[in-house]
């Protein structure tokens, strides 16, 4: 692997194939990180709530 990113033209193609492929498929690639992104906002919401009632439970036992 060392050998192979020496050689600049390698590395150049292996760019270009790389950026083709991501422009090729940018809208499947936002819309998956869009999807994750909400995915994980929700899972903070869930575990904040879920943080809000064992404070309060707590409170209560007090």
């Amino acid at each position: 692997m060392t050998k192979l990113a020496k050689h600049p033209l390698l590395v150049f193609g292996a760019g270009m194939v790389a950026g083709y492929f991501v422009y090729k498929y940018r809208k499947e690639i936002i819309s998956s990180a869009t999807k994750t992104i909400d995915a994980g906002k929700d899972f903070v919401l869930h575990q904040k709530e879920n943080l809000e009632d064992i404070v309060a439970e707590a409170k209560e036992g007090n």
